[in-house]
């Protein structure tokens, strides 16, 4: 099976062409972001986060970051984390900002799957235990 190549923005239709079990790789912006800020998202609903989410991702991730003698920053590992944590508020954020696609581990509740199925959206699954790979 060949891997699929997604590059955000993400159209809907390449999603929903998107069958379980298709291998994908993901390319351009993806946003990270765990409890905290799914619950600003959804309590504050901030516009200027519109135009970055818009046919994006969201990754489930804690990251480790080192900074570079330069200055610059770089990931040391972007393990996933439990999806299940995002649950009470990730239907809200894939409605509002018309998010395509959720990269995490463990998959999420009902109501979660009932949002990616109406707005057009995927659950990724990432494996735990390979966020130095991830991080690449």
């Amino acid at each position: 099976m060949p891997v699929i190549r997604l590059t955000t923005p993400i159209p809907e239709s390449a999603i929903r062409a998107l069958r379980v079990g298709d291998e994908v790789r993901l390319a351009g912006r993806i946003l990270l972001s765990r409890d905290l800020g799914h619950r600003f998202m959804v309590e504050q609903r901030p516009e200027w986060l519109r135009p970055i989410l818009e046919d994006g991702v969201i990754y489930h991730c804690g990251p480790v970051a080192t900074q570079d003698a330069d200055g610059s920053w770089s990931f040391a590992a972007a393990g996933p984390t439990t999806s299940l944590r995002e649950e009470p508020y990730q239907a809200d954020v894939l409605a509002h900002y018309r998010v395509r696609g959720v990269i995490g581990k463990g998959g999420m509740g009902e109501r979660t799957s009932a949002a990616l199925r109406e707005q057009g959206a995927c659950y990724f699954h990432a494996t735990g235990g390979a966020g130095a790979l991830l991080a690449q």
